[in-house]
Parts: structure tokens; sequence; C-alpha cells
């Protein structure tokens, strides 16, 4: 017992101190001038996992697992693939979101810069992007609009300055040539695209979201001008090295996870799951990321007013519905898809991601992975997300945890009940805190 003991409080101080490393700090690890691989050039997304690296880092260390194959599921920014290659994994990383792909295939599969030989390196590729002159293009004429010091977005979209809208049709155009050519593999592509991505997140006149734009440059407060008004460039993105043969995926998770042994030659030590938790789908969330990257030009009018009505003025692709939409998306579909995807999983650790505000119940998103294995559990209280201060939640935080399931071990159904009233127990005494805190600061005013 003593020597477990010992053990124990020896995995929690190296959990601690792994937590401590990959600790986000905004400003020291702002995607835009880190040269920090983990950080470096990460997209604005719902849902991210910046923050809570720490609490992965301590899911991780609490398989005992130091190396071995780490599978991210869905890899989204590729945060969490990151992490583990900076942990010294071998990485799969999966997404069916085309523009996340790319991002894994540009930033988590390759180690080191690619050689784009037929072009004349990488230095040469970027700084002949950077220097084309705009173009009126797709972009350009359907998501910007013509004055960018006059705009009218009663009938214009405002996505992209009417400049940085020409940038990226003019550096699209140039990828698509190169790539018809066949003077770019499909890393060099990703490599571009990986910076593509972000430059287009960016500068775009949004909130990061890309289900609508803000009337006028920055909305009624003018948020983020410094960015939006920037001019758009590429970076070429920051790698890291870890010795692995990584890998990336475009599939529907529902049908990889059966599959793992046979897509990267061996049982993974450890496959990490963050499914979505709400009614919000990324393929609608960021569709002009994908269309940046598919380059098909979905028919649009170039006009939101189509006979004296608004039409499309989102723009949004509508083939996010028929080719990636996700059960998890829906209350009354996700516990049944994670149940599918719980049950054919294979891996020898499964770690999972949610939240208390999530579309599964507590208490069965528990019992479906107590079911599997050994259940156990990390979590921490956050503030919840809102997109800008006047748009306050009703409720100020909710707790993020990750379940560690250990596949080889039996079933553990009693392990369900003390860990769901852990993690509730942890939201109600923060949700106490934040109200005191409010009270005392209603006090002074």
């Amino acid at each position: 017992m003593k020597g477990q003991a010992q053990a124990t409080a020896t995995d929690n101080r190296m959990a601690a101190s792994m937590a401590q490393q990959v600790r986000h700090h905004p400003r020291r690890h702002a995607a835009v001038r880190t040269d920090e691989y983990l950080y470096s050039q990460l997209i604005p997304y719902i849902g991210n996992k910046r923050k809570l690296l720490p609490l992965i880092a301590q899911a991780i260390a609490k398989t005992g697992i130091e190396d071995g194959t780490f599978v991210d599921l869905t890899t989204g920014t590729t945060v969490v693939a990151r992490l583990a290659k900076t942990l010294g994994f071998r990485v799969l990383a999966n997404d069916w979101e085309p523009y996340s792909y790319e991002i894994a295939l540009g930033t988590v599969t390759l180690n080191e810069p690619p050689a784009f030989a037929s072009i004349g390196g990488a230095n040469k590729v970027f700084a002949r992007l950077n220097t084309l002159d705009p173009m009126d293009g797709y972009i350009a004429r359907h998501l910007c609009p013509v004055d960018d010091e006059n705009p009218d977005p009663e009938r214009e979209r405002m996505f992209f300055t009417r400049a940085n809208g020409g940038r990226i049709d003019a550096i699209r155009e140039q990828i698509e040539r190169w790539d018809r050519a066949g003077r770019l593999s499909a890393e060099e592509r990703a490599y571009i695209f990986a910076s593509l991505v972000y430059a287009v997140s960016y500068v775009s006149n949004t909130s990061g979201v890309f289900k609508g734009f803000h009337h006028g440059w920055g909305g009624k407060t003018s948020t983020a001008l410094y960015r939006i008004l920037s001019r758009l460039t590429l970076r070429p993105p920051v790698l890291l090295d870890n010795g692995q043969d990584n890998v990336s995926t475009r599939e529907d998770v529902q049908q990889l996870a059966s599959r793992l042994p046979d897509v990267i030659g061996e049982r993974p030590d450890i496959a990490y799951l963050d499914p979505p938790y709400n009614q919000h789908p990324y393929g609608s969330n960021y569709h002009v990321l994908n269309t940046v990257v598919l380059w098909d030009k979905p028919p649009l009018n170039p006009s939101i007013l189509v006979d004296g009505k608004k039409h499309d003025k989102s723009a949004i692709r509508r083939d996010w519905r028929t080719e990636r939409r996700s059960p998890y998306n829906h209350e009354n579909q996700a516990l049944s898809a994670l149940q599918s995807l719980v049950a054919s999983i294979e891996a020898r650790w499964l770690l999972v991601s949610y939240s208390t505000d999530g579309n599964i119940p507590l208490m069965d998103l528990l019992g479906t992975l107590a079911a599997r294995g050994h259940l156990d559990m990390v979590a921490n209280s956050y503030k919840r997300y809102r997109v800008s201060t006047p748009r306050m939640s009703p409720k100020s935080h909710n707790v993020e945890f990750v379940a560690v399931v250990d596949l080889d071990a039996p079933p553990s159904p009693d392990r369900v009940e003390p860990i769901a009233r852990a993690i509730l127990t942890r939201e109600a005494k923060a949700l106490s805190q934040a109200e005191e805190i409010n009270a005392g600061q209603l006090s002074l005013v």
C-alpha cells in the first residue's frame, strides 16, 4: 500500500508538472505571433481546447503511458494532437471537415517543412504568394463589399475587406495552378493551406464563426479592427519533429473507430474523443474555410438582396447537411452515436472530453463509458463561453471534464454515481462562488 501511495504521488507530481508546462497564456501564446508549436496559428474555434490542455495532460498522465500511439478522433484546430506530439506520441489526427484535415496534414503529419522542390523551396513559395496582386475572384465578388470605405451591409456580404478578398482569390488560384500542374504534393499543399486557413480566419470580419459577419467593420463597437483591416499575409507554419510517422485522415469518426489498428498498423495506446457538445455544426460554422480549401465555388448570388428579399446572407454551403452531418449535434441522436462508437473502438485507453452543458445527459454519458472498462475522471470548472461581454450567459460557469477509461479492465458501473456527484458538486461550488462575487461587486456600486 505504501508503494502504491508513493507511485500515485509521483504520478500526481508528474501530471501537475506536465499541466503547468502546457498552460495557455493569452499574450505569450497569441496564435498570430507565437513561435511555440502548440499554439502557433491555431484558428479561433468554438469548443477549442487551448485552455483545457492542462486538464487533458492530467488525463493522459492517468493512463501511465509516456509514449506510444495517440489518436485524436475529432481534431478540429489540432491543438490536442499537437499536445500529444509534443509529449512524444506518434499521432493520428482525424477530422471529416476538409479544412481541419488540411491543417492536420500540414502541421501534425509533417515533422519538417516540405521541400517544394519544383517551385524553389518554401521561402520562395510564401514570398510569391504574399506578393501576388489581388484579383476580382469568387471571394471578392461574393463575400466582400465593392468599396471598403463605403460598404452596404444591407446588400453586400462583409466577411472580408475587398482588398483581402482579392488576396485570398489570388493566393488560392495560384495554389490551384501549381496543383493542377503537378507541382505540389499533398503535404506541400496542406502546409500552405494550414497557413492560409489561419490567415483567412484572422482577417475575417467575424467573431471567429462564419454563420454571420459584423454589421460594418468590427460591428457597432468596431471590435478588432487591428486584424480585420490588416493585410492578409501567410506565414510558414511552425512544425515539431517528434521522430514519428504521424498520420492524418478525413473520415467519419463513427466508421473509423473500429478500424484504428488497420489504419495505423497497431492498436493505439490512447484514443481521444472530443465530440460536439451542442446543436451547432462545424460544417456551417466554418463553411468559408471549407470553400477556400475545396475551391469548388458553390453557386451564390453576389448580392444579399434577390427580388427585394434577403437571401443567403451568410452564404452557408449546403453540403454539410448531406456529407458531414454529425449525430452529436442532436439531443435525440448523440447518446446512441456515442454508445455505438464506444462499443466498437479499438484502443488500450479512451479519453473523452465533455461538459455539463452537453447534449448527452451526464449519467448516460458516464454509464456508456463505464460499460466498456474502468472509469476515472479529471475535471475543472470554467467560465462559460460567450461571444461578447454584453451577451452574458445566464449560467456563469460549467464543468469541463475528461473521462479516462481503461478498456482492458472490467466494466465499472459502480463508478458512475460518485463521479457524476463529484462533477455536479464542483459545478455547484463554482456557481455559488460566482454569485458571491457578483453580489459583492453590486454592493460596491
